[in-house]
C-alpha cells in the first residue's frame, strides 16, 4: 500500500509543478520582472512549489519516519 501512496504523492507533486510552471510561463518578461523573476527562475520556483505542496502530508508521516516532501527532489537532481 505504501507504493501506491508514494506514487500518489509524486503525482500530486507533478501536478503542482505543471500548474505553477504553466502559469508562470504564460506571463510576459515584463510581468515576471515586476515580480522580481526571470524566465530562467520558472523551473526552480515550480519545483519548490511542488515540494512544498505536501507539507500537511509531511506532518502526518512524521510519526512513521517517512519523508513525504523531497520525493520530487530525485527528479530535480536529474535536470
Amino acid at each position: 500500500m505504501n507504493l501506491f501512496k508514494h506514487i500518489g504523492q509524486i503525482w500530486s507533486q507533478y501536478r503542482a509543478f505543471r500548474s505553477t510552471y504553466s502559469e508562470l510561463s504564460q506571463l510576459s518578461d515584463a510581468e515576471l520582472k515586476d515580480m522580481g523573476l526571470y524566465r530562467g527562475d520558472i523551473v526552480r520556483i515550480a519545483y519548490d512549489a511542488a515540494e512544498t505542496s505536501l507539507t500537511p502530508a509531511k506532518a502526518a508521516n512524521s510519526q512513521g519516519g517517512e519523508k513525504a516532501a523531497g520525493t520530487f527532489g530525485i527528479l530535480r537532481e536529474s535536470h
